[in-house]
């Protein structure tokens, strides 16, 4: 496709200004970039905010082929494509909310070339029409997002993440984009074994943000402390707790103080609920979850 690496840095270079407006790439973007180009299965652990998107949605347009990305949550798939249409970058996401002609629509697009990105879910990857009509369309490679998933190790262990290596065994020329800002090594080498790595090229960038600050602090009264920091900030946030029950009882006692914009959040909600909670959360400047690390910390 490329008649030098010269060619090959230019068309990149070109694409990430015309499409982003930026002039260079951040850390190792461009490395990772150039290791699908080549394709190569390729592990990326960058920091949230780190650039993971760009490492996928670029050589995507390079590319011949739509891009199949694997996202675990479909409000954050939505946003995505929302963000890439605004920028003239054909995407689309399939999900239940879908009826049968918009999904073939779809699926016709990928199938002439029209589509360059095409968001999934995990479960998705077991429905037999999604599998025979990915036969029909060239994929350019798979990247599959927040790859920690796949472990039960990771901080959001989902079981529908295995299904990945099975359903890559139908497209075994098709290289792979792992990504995550959340591997030990044990969950590295849990990602490489579970998804069907072949000798990836892995990069690695610290996960230290020094925009982030961690403040700890002492106290024998954690509700009311909490109270006391909602009335000083009134700004969308997340509370983390440690279990599910944590969770619910501590959203009860800020509501029975008069704080309207306040939801629970865990494993133990349906899909439809957990879906709702999301769009109303990401939309909103004032509401707050309180939710165990089944909303992901990115």
């Amino acid at each position: 496709m490329f008649s030098s690496q010269k060619s090959k840095e230019q068309l990149i270079g070109q694409t990430l200004n015309q499409f982003w407006g930026y002039a260079g790439f951040h850390s190792v973007q461009k490395e990772i970039i150039f290791s699908i180009l080549d394709g190569n299965d390729t592990l990326a652990l960058l920091p949230t905010g780190g650039g993971k998107s760009l490492c996928y949605q670029l050589p995507a347009l390079v590319l011949e082929g739509t891009c199949l990305v694997i996202s675990p949550l479909l409000a954050l798939m939505r946003d995505q494509v929302d963000a890439l249409q605004s920028r003239g970058i054909e995407a689309e996401f399939l999900s239940s909310e879908l009826d049968e002609f918009d999904e073939e629509s779809i699926y016709n697009r990928c199938k002439n070339g029209l589509v360059k990105i095409l968001y999934v879910s995990p479960e998705r990857l077991q429905n037999q029409l999604f599998i025979r009509s990915m036969q029909d369309i060239d994929i350019s490679f798979i990247a599959v997002d927040e790859a920690h998933c796949i472990s039960e190790w990771g901080q959001d262990f989902r079981p529908s993440y295995r299904n990945i290596k099975i359903f890559r065994s139908e497209f075994k020329n098709v290289p792979c984009l792992a990504l995550t800002a959340t591997a030990t090594h044990k969950v590295e080498d849990e990602i490489i074994q579970k998804l069907g790595l072949h000798r990836p090229n892995i990069y690695k960038k610290s996960f230290n943000r020094s925009n982030l600050n961690i403040i700890l602090e002492n106290t024998s009264d954690k509700y009311n402390r909490i109270l006391q920091f909602l009335r000083q900030n009134s700004a969308s946030g997340i509370i983390y707790t440690r279990t599910r029950r944590d969770a619910e009882e501590l959203s009860h006692f800020i509501k029975q103080n008069n704080f309207a914009n306040i939801d629970y959040f865990h494993a133990g909600l349906n899909s439809a609920d957990k879906e709702k909670l999301q769009k109303r959360w990401l939309s909103s400047r004032y509401h707050v979850l309180v939710s165990t690390n089944a909303f992901g910390m990115g």
